[in-house]
């Protein structure tokens, strides 16, 4: 009699019939440098592009920041990834694959955009696919977050810039009106005596606004609260950075009615960028006060 040999081996539903539960398997390191290595191989090219763009393009500097977020988001919470089952899952070989013909289409149109999100496809698929869904789950938002890094600057621009010029001339000349200004509004170009400033794209506010949804993107997954009030944090970020750019045009405008083109146009002019940036990360951390988002999640930080 066979009485010892018919244990059942622990079946994880979730993760599609394979053995996971209680079952820990190590990925072989030889494997996983061979696949490092053979992403970077396959995607070398893009990802020369993509840091270039990182440092010659005013609208994503933000970029070099964006992996070592990731990075650190992960290895902070590198106990509980520790703990979790390993099973691999072949769900994430067919996402990896997808990501891969995505990447070949991009670089067939040519489309760096979606070359990046294959790229960031291709990572959460190989996560799946090697080390399971419980990993991929857990690993979920620093991968996603992933595709802040991915510049998409031309057709943004193309896009919205235009609308966000005329938007942010309006905003600006109507508040400047109501504190008594005399202003002439001529679709982006805001008129005042002695003094005339042109919104062009630069001063659209689409540059905030890039950086500004990643920043949202970031406190509302570190922020504790319900997950409506999170998600509507994240969706606010990039009206705070709008109205934020569109008050640095109006200070503007009153400095440069007050003080002098000079002033408006020089140190101020300067320094223009920083205040916008700490305005609008201040106005995001006053929506997440009032929404209860606050306080940061203990197992993050």
């Amino acid at each position: 009699m066979h009485e010892a040999n018919d244990k059942s081996v622990p079946v994880d539903s979730e993760a599609g019939g394979e053995v996971s539960a209680g079952h820990v398997r190590t990925v072989p390191v030889y494997l996983v440098v061979l696949v490092v290595v053979m992403v970077g191989v396959a995607y070398y090219q893009y990802l020369v592009w993509m840091v270039e763009r990182w440092w010659r393009s005013e609208y994503y500097g933000h970029g070099f920041l964006i992996p070592l977020i990731s990075g650190y988001l992960i290895y902070r919470r590198r106990r509980q990834l520790s703990a979790l089952p390993r099973s691999g899952h072949r769900g994430g070989l067919a996402v990896t694959v997808m990501s891969l013909a995505l990447y070949l289409w991009g670089v067939s149109i040519p489309a760096h955009f979606i070359q990046g999100f294959a790229f960031v496809g291709t990572i959460g698929g190989l996560v799946w696919w090697l080390e399971g869904w419980p990993v991929a789950r857990a690993v979920a938002f620093p991968v996603l977050f992933l595709v802040f890094m991915v510049p998409q600057a031309r057709w943004l621009v193309d896009v919205f810039a235009q609308p966000l010029q005329v938007y942010s001339a309006l905003f600006a000349g109507h508040m400047a009106q109501f504190i008594g200004i005399p202003v002439s509004i001529e679709g982006t170009s805001l008129q005042i005596p002695d003094y005339t400033f042109e919104v062009a794209i630069p001063c659209s506010g689409l540059k905030s606004a890039i950086a500004m949804s990643a920043l949202g993107a970031l406190l509302a997954y570190v922020a504790e609260g319900a997950a409506w009030r999170r998600l509507l944090l994240f969706a606010l970020s990039v009206p705070v950075a709008l109205l934020a750019n569109a008050v640095r045009i109006w200070v503007t405008l009153i400095m440069g009615a007050s003080l002098g083109v000079e002033v408006a146009e020089g140190f101020f002019h300067g320094l223009s960028g920083v205040v916008v940036f700490l305005v609008a990360l201040g106005g995001l951390l006053m929506v997440g006060r009032l929404l209860g988002c606050q306080r940061m999640r203990s197992d993050i930080w």
